[in-house]
């Protein structure tokens, strides 16, 4: 069974090692031939505690942000983000501009007032 989780405003730490994720898969793959998507886990990010990223990396798998498979003794996890992880980046990049456009329109409306 595939549950379907409605797209709400993800969670900020969420978004942030989902994009960190991003950005890593990104350099790998500019920079290996036949790199897979597999990367080593993401274990230190500026603002978040080993703590949030557990929690993090848990709630990203959940809901089907993130993809893992273990890799052997010497890697231990890897992680992958999904399709779904994907589109919900665009899909929060999108927002964030839709209001970033709105907050200049109410801007642009208040000084004409």
């Amino acid at each position: 069974m595939n549950a379907q989780f409605p797209f709400n405003a993800p969670d900020p730490q969420n978004l942030q090692v989902l994009e960190a994720y991003r950005v890593r898969a990104a350099a790998a793959k500019a920079t290996t031939e036949d790199f897979t998507g597999w990367l080593e886990r993401i274990d230190v990010l500026e603002g978040l505690t080993t703590k949030d990223l557990t929690r993090i990396h848990g709630q990203l798998i959940a809901i089907g942000n993130l993809k893992f498979e273990i890799s052997g003794r010497r890697v231990g996890l890897c992680y992958k983000i999904s399709d779904r992880g994907r589109q919900s980046l665009e899909k929060a990049k999108t927002a964030a501009t839709a209001a970033k456009d709105n907050d200049g329109d109410e801007t642009a409306q208040d000084a004409a007032a």
